[in-house]
C-alpha cells in the first residue's frame, strides 16, 4: 500500500504506483565476502584453540573466545546488512520518484523527486561487469547547476528501462503541467 501525502490541499493527489523494484543483488558482494572471511577466520581460530589446548589451556581459552566472537561478528554484521537492505528502493509513482537509503538501526533516508522537475535522465554503466550483470547508476537531472548525490541512484537492476520510465512519465507529467 502506498500512502501519498498531498502537499496541495485544494486538489486531492491523483497518485498511482508505477513500478517499485529493489536495487541489483550486487550491493551485497562486499559485505559478503567481508563477513565470510571473518568467519572463516573465527572457525580457524577454534579449530587451532583445540589444538594447542594440550599446551596451554589458558591460551586455548583466549583463541576459542576470539574465534566465536569473530565467528558471531560476522554473523550478525551479515544478517544486519540482509536486513537493512533487502527491501523496495526505488518506487515510480505518477507524479515523483522516491528512492530509500536505509540501514537498520543508523539511517532511513528518503530522497523524493517531483516528477515535474526532471528535466532529464542518465544512466551510467561503466565496465564489463555492470553491463553483463545489467546493473548502474542512475542521475536524475532537475535542471541545477551542480551535481546532486541525492538525485543519483547506485545499483539499479536494469537501469536503461527504469530511466526510460522515469523519462516517459517527466514527459507526460511536464505536458499535464504545461496544459494546466
Amino acid at each position: 500500500m502506498v500512502s501519498v501525502i498531498s502537499m496541495n490541499n485544494t486538489h486531492p493527489s491523483q497518485e498511482r504506483l508505477v513500478h517499485a523494484q529493489s536495487t541489483h543483488w550486487v550491493k551485497y558482494v562486499p559485505q559478503a565476502v567481508s563477513c565470510h572471511l571473518l568467519a572463516l577466520i573465527g572457525c580457524a581460530l577454534m579449530g587451532l584453540s583445540i589444538m594447542i589446548r594440550d599446551a596451554s589451556m589458558s591460551i586455548a581459552w583466549i583463541v576459542a573466545l576470539l574465534g566465536l566472537t569473530l565467528f558471531l561478528f560476522a554473523h550478525h554484521r551479515w544478517f544486519h546488512k540482509l536486513l537493512s537492505e533487502h527491501m523496495v528502493d526505488m518506487i515510480l509513482t505518477s507524479e515523483r520518484v522516491i528512492y530509500f537509503d536505509d540501514v537498520l538501526f543508523f539511517s532511513d533516508n528518503e530522497h523524493e523527486i517531483p516528477l515535474h522537475r526532471v528535466a532529464g535522465v542518465e544512466v551510467k554503466q561503466e565496465g564489463l561487469l555492470r553491463n553483463i550483470l545489467d546493473y548502474g547508476t542512475i542521475w536524475i537531472d532537475t535542471g541545477g547547476s551542480s551535481v546532486d548525490l541525492k538525485r543519483s541512484m547506485p545499483n539499479v537492476h536494469r537501469p536503461e528501462e527504469f530511466a526510460q520510465k522515469i523519462a516517459r512519465l517527466a514527459h507526460t507529467e511536464l505536458s499535464h503541467v504545461q496544459q494546466s
